[in-house]
């Protein structure tokens, strides 16, 4: 009887011990909507909202693009516990306009690290796509970061095909506010 005590004290505190070490990016979750006068161009694009939920180690990133009526939402589910997460790809939305699409086998590899008490995503993506010239590997990292007062959220990219960082600010705003602009192919 003692070993069983003994035991289950033991598994007790190891799933406390678990528990506590879960990955935690409440901070990240909300709908975020695109600043064009801090960010980077969105090439065709008029609109940029971002949605981010979060269910314990479970993350999903939707970034809905709008045009005036042309939309597209890009839904990327994540598991922070996982090494790799591997996503399928139905359409690559950025950058359209250079004629490169999703190749390969129409898939995302992407590690994820939370960072800064769970004010920081840093993903790293690998993914093929297809160009002209040809299919080529890609890299991109990504650090979705919150800030101090969790009304801003920063996204910097660092693709492997250029040279130059891609930055989208987006600010914190309720879903009703955030529908009204997507839908009318805004960023404001």
């Amino acid at each position: 009887m003692r070993r069983f005590l003994c035991l289950i004290l033991l598994l007790a505190g190891g799933l406390a011990r678990l528990s506590a070490a879960a990955p935690d990016a409440r901070q990240l979750a909300g709908s975020w909507r695109y600043d064009p006068a801090r960010s980077t161009e969105l090439s065709s694009w008029g609109a940029l909202r971002l949605v981010i939920t979060v269910d314990g180690a479970h993350v999903t990133l939707t970034r809905q693009f709008a045009a005036g009526r042309r939309t597209f939402d890009e839904v990327t589910a994540l598991d922070l516990a996982q090494p790799v997460n591997i996503v399928p790809v139905a359409w690559w939305p950025d950058n359209r306009h250079i004629g490169a699409y999703i190749g390969g086998d129409k898939t995302k590899r992407i590690r994820t690290e939370l960072l800064d008490g769970g004010r920081l995503l840093r993903t790293s993506a690998d993914l093929v796509l297809a160009t002209q010239q040809g299919e080529r590997a890609v890299n991109i990292l990504s650090n979705y970061q919150v800030s101090a007062n969790g009304a801003r959220l920063t996204l910097i990219e660092l693709r492997s095909t250029r040279n130059d960082p891609i930055v989208y600010v987006f600010d914190r705003i309720t879903d009703a506010a955030a529908d009204a602009a997507v839908g009318k192919g805004r960023a404001e």
